[in-house]
């Protein structure tokens, strides 16, 4: 006859199985959720993780100087009619966002033109022969500059905002 024994007296014969597998079962359930919940809720997150749209933009005075021309020569497209892209001028170290719907959107290959005197952000101001203006497109959901142009006045400009 032969007899059976354990070498651990007093031990369960089921063993530990069923602990571990269920140890593992609970830190894949929690994992899987972090990772559904992180996929569901990455719109939420950080805005600086949010990619601004990249273009190749020109900017420069048109012939008469009393209007900035857009020309976009590649890149994605961009939507100067959102609230989240915006063209601001600097001048003499004052900042002024500039009323830029009117150029709507731009592709590549387009041009938009956008007349310093209709747009009412700016104040009346007189701009003198080798002064220096800033313009920078800016997008605001990722805080990017897209493109920035440092522009000199070449002849005296009178904005003067309608």
């Amino acid at each position: 006859m032969v007899k059976k024994f354990s070498a651990l007296k007093g031990s369960d014969e089921k063993g530990l199985a069923p602990v571990i597998g269920t140890a593992v079962t609970i830190v894949i359930v929690f994992i899987l959720a972090g990772l559904v919940s992180s996929v569901f809720f990455e719109e939420y997150g950080n805005p600086s993780n949010k990619i601004s749209p990249t273009a190749k933009l020109q900017i420069y005075f048109t012939g008469d100087e009393s209007s900035l021309e857009f020309k976009h020569e590649g890149g994605d497209q961009l939507f100067f009619d959102s609230p989240s892209i915006s063209v601001i001028m600097d001048i003499n170290g004052s900042s002024y966002p500039l009323n830029d719907s009117e150029l709507g959107a731009l592709e590549t290959g387009e041009k938009g033109v956008l007349a310093l005197n209709k747009s009412e952000l700016l104040p009346s101001m007189e701009l003198k022969p080798g002064e220096w203006v800033s313009v920078k497109v800016v997008d605001y959901d990722s805080g990017g500059i897209i493109a920035e142009n440092d522009l000199e006045v070449k002849r005296q400009m009178l904005i003067e905002p309608e």
